[in-house]
């Protein structure tokens, strides 16, 4: 082959380069600094000017010069992304161009200060969720970051400096990093930028001197990055011994427990387990134990906060429910072979009850606890309790009600029973009260008892002095058993109002799998699902399913309870195709009107399911529920379409088997009449132009015919090569012959090198591959057009190409153009669509293969390839050599 019929190298490279990075995910290289002023922004950019001087195609989407003359030369020659204006409170602000960016994909995108929060009315509320989906669409991006937004870093931060860093970035992004670069600087030249103005201006250095950056806080803050650092490069040379198989003391079973409580301190033990799992590389979980008292609303913004920075930490949650902290604890430790608990230390002593942290000790075995001083959170502000049904002293004067019926009672039959009867109905009046009311009105009842049976009936009566041992125990006792049974009846109460909260949820989530699963209308069946949810949750509830070309569609289903707006379906369509939750009460698309989350099952999603929630947060359990429930549709709504789907398939297989035997049958009844046509027509010796016309006729038909039998072989499996030594100028020399006037409209150049080997193959499959590639070039490409047929010998075999110089193929052809009666839009008619799917079977059973593509030069290009064993065995050895 000559080399103007090879394509050219460099647009093969460009394009195979293009394709992996469409495939896999961007790499993520962070710049890292102890704090502001160390170079970070400079250093980034002096690493994209060379990646730039290399050919790559770098953009700056956005960085911060502050005004700092070095910084700002390296821009010069560097292509930077406009910026976008939004519009908050009559301000116009401008943010990064996330929208722009994806459009324009480049190699490398410059993205500055990772741990940035965005302005409000943009997609995600920080800057590194915009990174991580360029990273998911394929783009390289540098970025700049300071130890002190590492969230795991924030409580250790906040202990050295005296400062909480609000913005932060999780730790499970730097897990993402392809590389991390630390920037450092010394503390005495840093303070010296500082005093020489070059990091901030005059009067806010002489602040940042007095405040964050005093030499001693500095000196931590470089310790803790260097520190960081470090332990990165000993996870990757730790990774790199684990490819190379090295020997070393790797505890295989590691991994860290720590419980989440509805209390300020769990995000600081949430945050320490990040840093020790990071340390050593291990898997971590978060434990939110359930227990039986309803938490207050503050107390569910604490949980929700806590089992949050699980998530965004990378860590597991892990839910259970139990009466007891330490023993569930304990028993999931033990379940998820956990090598060590993380607990905090109390200060607080109970006289009565260990406290947690001991009763975890005591029971954990052979697993390791580990005990730290945690760090309190800011609470949330105080929520107002509901107000009761029933007024709280109602039970306060029902008690002194029944103490007084009590008492009359017992001073009617005081004659007849003595001052002893009278406390053992007081007694009897408390259990039976605190069985109904509040501990507190049961302590009142008791202290009104104790009183009015001491001033009334204990001798000397009328007086509150008690002589006898016996009657003091007897006073005590009222309170003794006040407090055991309203302890009692409380806990009692607690575990019943536990118990119909799961019973509520799991008959709701019972009831919408029963209602979306097993009515046969299934639209009706999703409506009463809605309205079970909606029910549930009290709120407005909207669904969105996936079509059949698995986009989201537009339109909620019948049974919403609300449409989507144009913008509002951009949050759920971001959700859809990003499958994370999305809209209010979450970071991305925050002031969306719902909050929605996809349908996702194990290998597909599946649609949307929006909630519109009255109240100013979405609690824990009502974002547990509403998973919960978006899981079950999705499961209903793919085993829909797996039903579907199979009985699609079952419908196609139907036909196909209809369409197996009306070819079978049709191609052996028309192939003795064509034969006895063409009999006829070669013996006539006729120059009728009739008769060339039923010639010409004859030969379509006849080309249909094989066609089909062709295809009913290959379908039934049935085509088994005979191998035999061939020449190939008598095979292409054959063919040529076969596809007869369909070429004589065409210049057709046959290029065989001269001393081609025998090739081991089936002298008629082979044959029959080449008449339909030249019968497809013919057909295909107008009058006069050149037709090419090329072979060549390669290292890995040998290679037959069939090139036109026609319009070629329309992108996306390249594969479909071997599919069973596919043809191209606006070609000839005649065709069955059957000629490029019998060669690819046909080379198939041979060992080889068959591609097509469009030349550089134009045209369309059809390469088969056999394997070399099919060579003879000299020419494989020549073959062979470069």
């Amino acid at each position: 082959m000559t080399s103007d019929h090879r394509p050219d190298p460099d647009l093969l490279l460009a394009q195979v380069q293009r394709e992996e990075r469409s495939r896999r995910p961007g790499r993520l290289f962070i710049f890292l600094g102890m704090c502001p002023g160390v170079g970070k922004t400079y250093a980034m950019l002096q690493a994209a000017r060379q990646r730039h001087a290399e050919g790559v195609g770098v953009l700056i989407g956005v960085v911060e010069t502050h005004d700092r003359e070095e910084t700002e030369v390296l821009l010069d020659g560097l292509e930077l992304l406009p910026r976008k204006r939004i519009d908050h409170g009559g301000h116009l602000l401008d943010e990064f161009d996330l929208d722009a960016a994806l459009t324009r994909r480049p190699e490398l995108l410059l993205v500055d200060e990772l741990a940035h929060t965005n302005a409000p009315g943009t997609r995600h509320s920080k800057r590194y969720q915009d990174v991580l989906e360029l990273l998911d669409a394929g783009i390289d991006i540098y970025t700049t970051l300071n130890v002190q937004h590492i969230e795991s870093q924030v409580d250790v931060v906040r202990q050295i400096t005296g400062v909480t860093v609000q913005e932060t970035v999780p730790d499970s992004i730097l897990d993402r990093a392809h590389e991390i670069q630390l920037i450092d600087l010394s503390v005495e030249k840093l303070l010296q930028r500082l005093s020489d103005g070059k990091i901030y201006r005059s009067e806010r250095a002489h602040a940042a001197f007095d405040g964050f950056f005093r030499e001693g806080n500095l000196t931590a803050l470089r310790e803790m990055a260097l520190r960081f650092t470090a332990e990165r490069v000993d996870r990757d040379m730790e990774d790199f011994r684990r490819a190379r198989r090295d020997s070393s003391p790797w505890k295989t079973n590691a991994r860290l427990l720590v419980g989440v409580a509805p209390t300020p301190y769990s995000e600081s033990l949430v945050r320490w387990t990040r840093r020790a799992a990071a340390r050593i590389g291990c898997p971590w979980i978060g434990v939110w134990v359930e227990g039986i008292r309803t938490l207050r609303p503050e107390e569910e913004e604490l949980l929700a906060r806590g089992l949050a920075l699980v998530r965004k930490l990378g860590g597991e949650v892990v839910h259970v429910t139990g009466n007891d902290v330490a023993t569930a604890l304990l028993e999931v430790a033990r379940d998820r072979n956990v090598g060590q608990i993380v607990v905090g230390k109390s200060d607080k002593k109970s006289f009565w009850r260990s406290s947690l942290t001991d009763r975890v000790i005591a029971g954990s075995g052979d697993i390791d606890v580990c005990v730290v001083r945690p760090f309190a959170a800011k609470k949330p502000p105080k929520t107002p309790d509901t107000p009761r049904a029933t007024p709280p002293w109602k039970d306060g004067m029902e008690s002194i009600l029944l103490t007084a019926l009590v008492t009359l009672g017992a001073w009617l039959a005081l004659r007849f029973t003595g001052y002893l009867v009278p406390a053992f109905a007081y007694l009897f009046a408390i259990v039976l009260g605190s069985m109904r009311w509040k501990r507190s009105a049961t302590l009142l009842m008791a202290a009104v008892s104790a009183l009015t049976w001491n001033y009334l009936f204990i001798p000397p009566r009328y007086t509150l002095h008690v002589d006898k041992p016996e009657d003091m125990a007897m006073l005590a006792s009222f309170f003794v058993v006040a407090l055991a049974m309203g302890q009692l009846t409380t806990r009692l109460r607690q575990r019943e109002h536990a118990e119909r909260r799961r019973q509520k949820h799991t008959a709701a989530l019972l009831s919408v799998t029963q209602q979306a699963a097993l009515n046969p209308e299934g639209s009706k069946g999703l409506e009463a699902a809605l309205r079970v949810i909606e029910g549930y949750l009290g709120g407005q509830v909207s669904l969105l399913e996936r079509q059949d070309n698995h986009s989201l569609g537009h339109l909620a289903h019948t049974a919403s309870a609300f449409q989507t707006t144009d913008t509002e379906f951009a949050v759920a369509a971001w959700a859809f195709s990003n499958h994370q939750i999305a809209g209010r009460f979450t970071d991305t698309l925050p002031s969306a009107e719902a909050t929605w989350f996809p349908l996702q099952t194990a290998t597909s999603t599946m649609g949307v399911i929006g909630l519109q929630h009255e109240a100013n947060t979405m609690v824990f359990t009502e974002r547990q529920a509403m998973e919960s429930f978006a899981l079950q549709l999705a499961l209903v709504l793919e085993k829909e379409h797996f039903i579907q789907a199979v009985q699609h398939a079952e419908r196609l297989e139907e036909g196909e088997k209809l369409r197996r035997a009306l070819f079978d049958s049709v191609s052996h009844e028309l192939k003795t009449p064509i034969a006895v046509i063409r009999a006829a027509v070669e013996t006539s010796g006729s120059h009728d132009p009739r008769i060339g016309e039923i010639d010409t006729a004859s030969r379509r038909l006849q080309r249909i015919v094989d066609s089909l039998l062709h295809m009913t072989r290959l379908e039934a499996s049935v085509v088994e090569p005979k191998l035999e030594w061939c020449d190939m100028n008598d095979i292409v020399s054959d063919a040529v012959d076969t596809v007869g006037d369909a070429l004589k409209r065409h210049k057709l150049t046959v290029d065989l090198p001269e001393d081609l080997p025998l090739l081991k193959t089936d002298h008629n499959l082979l044959e029959q591959c080449f008449v339909n590639l030249l019968h497809n070039a013919a057909v295909h490409t107008q009058e006069g057009t050149s037709i090419e047929f090329m072979v060549s010998r390669r290292a890995q075999g040998m290679e037959f190409t069939v090139r036109d110089h026609g319009k070629g193929l329309a992108e996306g052809e390249e594969h479909k153009v071997f599919d069973k009666f596919y043809r191209s839009p606006g070609s000839a008619a005649g065709g069955t669509g059957l000629g490029l799917s019998i060669v690819k079977g046909f080379v198939r059973a041979l060992g080889g293969t068959v591609v097509a593509r469009n030349h550089p030069s134009g045209g369309a290009e059809f390469s088969i390839r056999l394997p070399a064993e099919t060579m003879e065995p000299t020419a494989a050895a020549l073959a062979s050599e470069p």
